[in-house]
């Protein structure tokens, strides 16, 4: 069964300096929504199978914390 791109982001906690913490679907999801999670540099639906090769994933591409995970 194919994941769909929140499911397979909400596996991992957030870190920033100052914490460690998991993120809620709805916070999640408005982040989606949001365009603040690009997968592959392309803004992505949060309920979009994550049925292609994942090379980057960006969290706030925008902000002064953007955040690369892979």
């Amino acid at each position: 069964m194919t994941q769909t791109c929140l499911q397979w982001l909400s596996q991992f906690p957030i870190s920033s300096r100052e914490r460690t913490w998991r993120a809620s679907k709805t916070e999640m999801q408005r982040w989606f929504d949001a365009g603040a999670i690009r997968m592959n540099a392309e803004k992505v639906e949060w309920n979009e199978p994550l049925d292609f090769p994942l090379i980057s994933v960006v969290l706030f591409p925008e902000g002064r914390t953007k955040t690369t995970l892979l």
